[in-house]
């Protein structure tokens, strides 16, 4: 948040203005895109992004993506009882768990993921006992941590069949692009999605338009 507050400041700074409102509707009808908020404002541009997240607009189809939750704990910090290097340990499995550090010496590890519970009031209300679960497989995975649990929560995201993320045109939608870095690399797709786009408004093309398309099956995975 802290991250998303300071880009949007230095974009303000160099002339962007900023509209607090939800986007409704979509309109590419005309030679510019009118974009119809909640509020009743309108908005018009040559060109619109669309970067909402896992909450796709209506006038987004895509078959290959699929929504899920996962669950997080942080531990009060014990920097006495962390690894060597507090490096980054993630298990290759279907159930996976991952485990990091943080400079005070606390230890945050998350999974436990599940598409089938993805409503947010359901998905926080499974906090408590996926925190147990979390806590559990922690002391299992590293016995010296103390398993003192300061910070809990819960998030939603979205993934993709191929593991690659949307990006390009909005088929049907002339003028419309979206960002979508699916594919647990959001921070890496999305400066990826800023040069593509910005590239292809500009008149360029793209190698990876194909892979990155909306509308694509995701038939190449595993090629």
């Amino acid at each position: 948040m802290q991250l998303a507050r300071g880009l949007l400041g230095i974009a303000m700074a160099r002339g962007a203005r900023l509209f607090e409102a939800e986007a409704v509707e979509f309109d590419t009808s005309a030679r510019s895109v009118g974009v119809q908020l909640k509020n009743g404002r309108q908005i018009e541009a040559r060109s619109v992004i669309l970067a909402t997240g896992y909450v796709m607009p209506a006038i987004v189809q895509s078959t290959i993506h699929t929504v899920s939750s996962s669950w997080a704990i942080a531990t009060t910090p014990q920097p006495q009882n962390i690894w060597k290097e507090g490096e980054l340990i993630w298990e290759d499995s279907q159930n996976y768990l991952y485990a990091r550090t943080t400079s005070a010496g606390r230890i945050i590890v998350g999974g436990e993921d599940s598409d089938e519970i993805i409503e947010p009031k359901a998905r926080d209300a499974l906090i408590p006992e996926k925190s147990h679960v979390l806590a559990r497989r922690l002391a299992a995975l590293w016995p010296p941590a103390q398993l003192d649990v300061e910070f809990r929560w819960a998030g939603t995201f979205d993934n993709t069949k191929d593991g690659l993320p949307l990006i390009g045109p909005v088929p049907g939608a002339k003028g419309v692009y979206a960002a979508y870095g699916y594919g647990g690399n959001g921070i890496t797709f999305s400066f990826l999605a800023a040069q593509l786009i910005g590239d292809l408004i500009a008149g360029s093309t793209s190698e990876l338009a194909a892979d990155f398309a909306l509308d694509r099956d995701g038939s190449s995975i595993g090629r």
